[in-house]
């Protein structure tokens, strides 16, 4: 059990979850006790709760036993059981496929006893799902599994002792179990692997703190951290939390806490920010807030707070057989007094017809519909370098008309670049001679940008150049000039909006503004969404100007100058409809919880890549392209899977109810539909993305 004792928020590992409904049985059972704030991940068989100190373990512990759970426990042993009994269940079925193709029945005792281990393993992997499921008020797939594998089984055995030489159909029992016990591994199995290597990398996100301890440095974990601490922070070091600089200046990038494009020069007595990126100087900072209220802390808690919100989106194959399993029902006992009482056929007939109607809907295809192609759906992200994990996000990518972005470091590479040049009284090429020999002599991101970008205009001769820290730099002419470039507040232009003023004797001579560098294939991925009908935001914490700079280049709508509440909320307007996010800052997090489908890159903050739904191994914009294209062949596919099996049964279980087919050509055409689904399945795997 993992908890967080600040913000009590708290989660358990459940065992037993087998579906959708099972975790929304577990939600209730646990909020029936008191505790409000409570949320299941199906996906990662997790449930998350707040603010339950006045509740006791035990009776948490009893409320989950109730909903039919238990909190699980790390048990090879268990798990080696698990997979021997599932290889022994696919072993009976192609013991009885086998039969079936040679039309011969070794001996029908051996039979029975075979298909009732696969019929008690059927309930033992799928009752509490089918219970739960009924007892909420609808049908899932394990209802249809467990009536059909039940119904042929006693029904061969009614045949067996009451009608010499029948066909038996225990080989419907067994294949059904095993051909939906192979469904649910191999969806579990490629979520577990995405699952562990999305864990993989947040673990190796995880840092210390260097506390200074009589002037030597002990590394503790930064939660131990309690106000007054001392830490050293060198170049390229994360601020742990919210602290005061005592010693040293830095560069310091906010961009992931403000979504601030430019750094920040910070001294001695300046605030700086837990979760900003230390990117030039070495500086000691005394904690002033614990790791839990620290500006980082606050925007994790929103995180929870929009995940709780976040309704899980349940499978269409749980949502179509919620209608499908009571109409098979009707069917069949419509079907029973039809052919009895009014066709006068006879009784066992009549049953019979009955028996097969429910053979031939017996919901394998359906059941195999959706995680066969949730499996080759994942393997094709994987395969591009996209983890996943929730299949929920094929349906929410697929179906997604506004897709929202952040910009610094998301659309923007955090290189810079000059994006608006002007002079006064000088001529241009002296202006920017002027400040190229003043750069060169400066390590500053921005200086080193505009070295780069202007390294062919010639050289300038000053008798000195130097930085004054934290403000600027400053420079004497071969006759005596003083020049200064730097910020407002350095050059006495306060007031004015460019980012960068060169004066001459404190005279305004040049200003140039700085803009991000766009990522390579940002342009080509918003005209690609636009292309989709999907409409492009950009929501920002960076100045609104600068945004609007991208925003022209992008051709996108843009709100720039937004707190992570103010995302948030932006986000909440758009309930109703289908939204996605790519971001990577911690000031996204909240953000990329609350919508749809939350993405962000494996380089991204680890609370950004913990929030979201899908992690981009590369940093390559192309990737968001693929991602959409993907999850539209998957969802496409399942449907696709979806309309067979549906359809099928459509015209199979007519056909069973005027005794055309009967309960053994029911079973061949039930497995024939399982072959359609799964080859289906593995066209999407050939396919180009």
């Amino acid at each position: 059990m993992s908890t967080n004792t600040q913000n009590s928020t708290q989660s358990l590992k459940i065992d037993g979850m087998t579906c959708i409904n099972c975790a929304l049985s577990l939600e209730k059972s646990v909020k029936a006790i008191g505790i409000d704030q409570v949320h299941v991940n199906f996906a990662n068989k997790e449930l998350i709760f707040e603010n339950a100190q006045s509740i006791s373990r035990q009776r948490i512990n009893q409320a989950i036993k109730e909903a039919g759970f238990s909190i699980a426990k790390e048990n090879k042993q268990n798990d080696h059981l698990k997979n021997s009994i599932t290889a022994f269940s696919i072993a009976v079925a192609i013991y009885f496929m086998i039969s079936m193709f040679f039309s011969a029945q070794i001996n029908p005792w051996i039979d029975l006893s075979l298909a009732g281990i696969a019929l008690i393993i059927a309930y033992s992997r799928f009752g509490k799902g089918a219970y739960y499921s009924v007892k909420g008020g609808s049908s899932n797939m394990y209802v249809l599994i467990l009536l059909g594998a039940t119904t042929a089984f006693f029904y061969s055995i009614y045949l067996m002792f009451f009608k010499e030489h029948a066909h038996l159909y225990f080989e419907t029992t067994a294949v059904l179990v095993a051909l939906v016990l192979i469904g649910d591994i191999v969806e579990a199995k490629a979520l577990e692997k995405t699952l562990s290597s999305i864990s993989n990398l947040a673990k190796n996100k995880v840092s210390m703190a260097k506390k200074l301890v009589d002037n030597s440095i002990s590394l503790v974990s930064v939660n131990s951290l309690t106000v007054g601490d001392i830490v050293q922070g060198n170049l390229g070091d994360e601020v742990h939390t919210d602290a005061l600089i005592v010693e040293g200046n830095a560069l310091v990038d906010e961009a992931l806490i403000t979504g601030e494009s430019l750094p920040i020069e910070k001294n001695i007595g300046d605030l700086i920010l837990g979760g900003s990126q230390i990117i030039e100087g070495n500086i000691a900072y005394k904690v002033e807030k614990n790791a839990h209220l620290s500006a980082k802390a606050k925007i994790n808690q929103m995180v929870q707070s929009a995940s709780s919100q976040k309704a899980t989106v349940q499978k269409l194959a749980d949502r179509i057989s919620a209608i499908f399993v009571p109409l098979i029902l009707v069917v069949a006992l419509l079907s029973f007094f039809l052919n009895y009482y009014l066709l006068n056929v006879g009784m066992e007939d009549a049953i019979l017809r009955s028996i097969a109607i429910l053979v031939i809907s017996c919901p394998c295809a359906m059941g195999l519909a959706t995680p066969i192609a949730i499996m080759v759906g994942l393997g094709k992200m994987s395969n591009n370098g996209i983890l996943i994990k929730n299949p929920d996000v094929f349906e929410n990518l697929a179906a997604v008309k506004k897709f929202i972005f952040d910009k610094t470091g998301t659309l923007t590479t955090g290189a810079f670049k000059i994006s608006k040049f002007e002079h006064f009284n000088i001529a241009e090429l002296e202006a920017k001679q002027i400040i190229l020999a003043i750069e060169k002599k400066s390590s500053h991101p921005i200086a080193k940008s505009i070295v780069l970008e202007w390294s062919d205009v010639g050289n300038f001769n000053f008798k000195s150049i130097l930085e004054v820290k934290g403000k600027g730099m400053q420079a004497t002419g071969m006759n005596g000039e003083l020049y200064k470039l730097g910020s407002a507040s350095f050059t006495k232009q306060d007031g004015q909006s460019a980012d960068l003023f060169l004066t001459r004797n404190d005279e305004l001579v040049a200003q140039l503004n700085i803009a991000d560098e766009l990522k390579a294939n940002a342009k080509a991925t918003i005209a690609y969404l636009k292309m989709k009908g999907i409409s492009p935001i950009i929501l920002s914490g960076d100045k609104q100007n600068k945004c609007e700079i991208i925003a022209e280049e992008l051709d996108a709508e843009v709100m720039g100058e937004l707190r992570p509440e103010d995302k948030l909320d932006l986000i909440k307007g758009y309930k109703g409809t289908n939204t996605a996010m790519l971001g990577d800052g911690i000031n996204d997090a909240p953000a990329l919880a609350a919508v749809n489908v939350g993405i962000s890159f494996a380089e991204a903050s680890n609370m950004a890549m913990q929030s979201a739904d899908v992690i981009i191994m590369k940093d390559d914009m192309n990737a968001v392209q693929k991602a959409h294209r993907i999850a539209i062949m998957t969802y496409k596919t399942i449907k696709q899977n979806l309309f067979w099996a549906f359809a099928y049964n459509l015209v199979a279980i007519p056909l069973a109810a005027f005794g055309i087919i009967n309960p053994m050509w029911a079973a061949f055409f039930m497995i024939f539909s399982d072959l359609v689904v799964v080859g289906n399945a593995f066209v999407l795997k050939g396919r180009r993305v």
